[in-house]
């Protein structure tokens, strides 16, 4: 009953399994010993169309039920003539054994085709605990474990696992003397007589012929290989170069219809006034300041009348927030309130501002920061949204929307919007306007009657103003 695991047999090497490649059975980690075996009693006995095999049924984890063990077996069947199945947890249990003993069997619920083998239960009783169950042309064997001993000791009776090869021709004093040799204590002696199956079916000639067979042409073949590889590869090439030529010969019909189209566009508009350039003349609020190439560079002009109502009464009555955090130091905050109220809140003056944009007809319109703008910009106050920030909001995705559709003269009437808008939610850019304000000398506060005032000459005003109501009053 030797342990060691036997894995370089002669009869279990890569020629004798396409000598017989119809006598298998599953390796137990290394050891081909089963495989051997079989091949040394059964390559007499077996016809040619036939086929044997072992496998190897392991349970895991689940439910050691009768149901999910015979389902187990039922797909690990490969439709061999014979089979001898092995079936064991992966962890030692009595289970397998008390639920197969339960329901399997003749007269039972599951393989009721199978017969105990109570005679082999009895000759293995004081190796192992299995339960073995034949057809006569296929075996189950039930264990509570298994390991590299046991599957030496399960061989010495496989001519009652597959009787009916064996009916007809009974076993030989060297096959005898094999399977007895399976059960020693040593391996020496079956690896002995094994190899001497082995050496009477000739295996070195067989070795020979099968490692040698075209050796001498290999260069020629190898040379065919590549050939046919070469030949694969030029043909792909080909067809590859071919397709090329018939979609660049399309592209350029297709280029060749859009110069057309163009042509026809540019012909028929060159003495007309564009639609953007009609766009431009017929609203004074732009300025264009630069045309290069495809990008067109302009200045908006306006009022910071595009606002939420809501948001600026929040922020224009807590003097801590941020619309009195950076006023410069002559101004109040009572001042700024005042200033606030008038511009936002009674709409009695209004804030000049501008901003600046550049319009490229393939990248889009975008806002430029820290923009130096020209002599007709002197009484409008840089909307920090976008001169200090850059920065847009929701107005972004609808410049790419109108660039993307071409429709330049939507684009740049969201930017006039733009500039005119002013978020008194956003935390950064609402300090820097209160800052503006308090500090600039720009006249950019315009009353009613169109008259200029720096946001200090407005306070002045705003202030003198609330005197007089009060002294009426």
């Amino acid at each position: 009953m030797f342990t060691k695991e036997i894995n370089n047999l002669t009869l279990a090497n890569d020629i004798a399994d396409r000598l017989f490649d119809n006598i298998t059975a599953q390796s137990f980690y290394m050891d081909r010993t089963f495989t051997a075996t079989l091949r040394a009693v059964l390559g007499r006995r077996l016809p040619a169309d036939k086929s044997v095999c072992m496998i190897l049924v392991s349970l895991g984890c689940e439910a050691v039920t009768a149901d999910i063990i015979t389902e187990k077996i039922r797909q690990k069947d490969c439709g061999h003539d014979h089979t001898i199945y092995i079936v064991y947890p992966t962890d030692k249990s009595d289970r397998v054994l008390e639920s197969v003993g339960v329901y399997v069997g003749e007269g039972k619920r599951y393989l009721t085709s199978y017969t105990l083998q109570e005679d082999l239960r009895v000759f293995y009783v004081r190796m192992l605990k299995g339960l073995f169950y034949s057809n006569g042309s296929n075996t189950i064997i039930f264990l509570d474990y298994l390991d590299t001993r046991r599957l030496h000791d399960l061989q010495m009776m496989i001519p009652k696992y597959l009787s009916t090869l064996f009916e007809d021709n009974p076993l030989t004093d060297d096959e005898t003397a094999l399977l007895k040799s399976l059960g020693s204590r040593s391996h020496g002696e079956y690896e002995r007589l094994v190899e001497q199956f082995a050496g009477r079916l000739d295996m070195r000639s067989e070795i020979i012929k099968t490692r040698l067979k075209g050796f001498e042409t290999v260069f020629e073949r190898l040379r065919v290989e590549e050939t046919n590889r070469n030949i694969e590869k030029y043909q792909k090439d080909y067809q590859a170069y071919l397709d090329n030529l018939r979609r660049t010969a399309n592209l350029i019909q297709d280029q060749r219809i859009i110069l057309a189209g163009l042509q026809c566009k540019i012909d028929e508009t060159a003495e007309e006034e564009s639609e953007l350039m009609e766009y431009f003349l017929c609203n004074k609020q732009l300025s264009v300041m630069r045309v290069q190439g495809m990008e067109l560079e302009f200045v908006v002009h306006g009022y910071a009348d595009v606002y939420d109502e809501d948001a600026f009464e929040t922020y224009f009555g807590n003097h801590n927030s941020y619309l009195y955090n950076r006023l410069g130091n002559s101004v109040t905050k009572d001042e700024m309130d005042l200033l606030y109220r008038a511009v936002f809140g009674d709409g009695k003056y209004k804030l000049r501002v501008c901003a600046a944009y550049r319009a490229d007809m393939r990248n889009g319109l975008r806002p430029v920061q820290n923009y130096t703008f020209p002599p007709e910009s002197q009484t409008y106050l840089p909307n920090p949204h976008i001169q200090q920030y850059r920065c847009i909001g929701g107005y972004a995705s609808r410049f790419v929307e109108y660039m993307q559709n071409r429709d330049y003269v939507g684009a740049i009437d969201q930017a006039a919007v733009s500039a005119r808008n002013l978020n008194f939610h956003d935390s950064a850019v609402m300090p820097a306007l209160a800052g503006n304000l308090s500090v600039t000398t720009v006249k950019c506060i315009e009353d009613a009657d169109g008259n200029l005032m720096t946001p200090r000459e407005a306070i002045k005003k705003l202030k003198e103003v609330a005197g007089c109501q009060s002294q009426s009053e």
